[in-house]
């Protein structure tokens, strides 16, 4: 049961890696003309990636809290230390009014693969 829900962490860990990676695209659309078709792709990706590895989370969760499974590890702290330094910048960023899309996109990105990555890590003690 636990080499499956190690499984299911590893897919998570993908589809949460996809989503993010689709906010690298953003500055490469070509927005001046109305929505491309790949806008929605990216769209697509993102939200797709997204919800698929939050249920994947929520039923992670819900799971290790049924086999009654603890977690003894301290390094998730450091995903959430990340998530903490890059959301902070982030702020600055949009404080400042950037008009750099890429320096935006990549801060995005860097936010919120720290933020998924709390969880992967979080759900990996509990598995270990």
């Amino acid at each position: 049961m636990v080499k499956k829900m190690n499984t299911i962490n590893y897919i998570s860990a993908v589809s949460f890696f996809l989503s993010s990676a689709s906010l690298l695209f953003i500055p490469m659309l070509n927005l001046d003309s109305g929505l491309p078709a790949s806008a929605y792709i990216v769209a697509a990706v993102f939200w797709i990636g997204l919800l698929n590895g939050a249920c994947l989370q929520i039923y992670l969760s819900a799971a290790c809290k049924k086999l009654k499974l603890t977690s003894k590890s301290k390094i998730q702290r450091v995903p959430l230390a990340l998530f903490i330094l890059s959301f902070v910048v982030l702020l600055i960023l949009i404080i400042s009014s950037t008009k750099s899309k890429a320096a935006l996109s990549v801060c995005l990105f860097c936010t919120l693969i720290s933020l998924q990555a709390t969880a992967i890590v979080k759900r990996k003690g509990f598995l270990k």
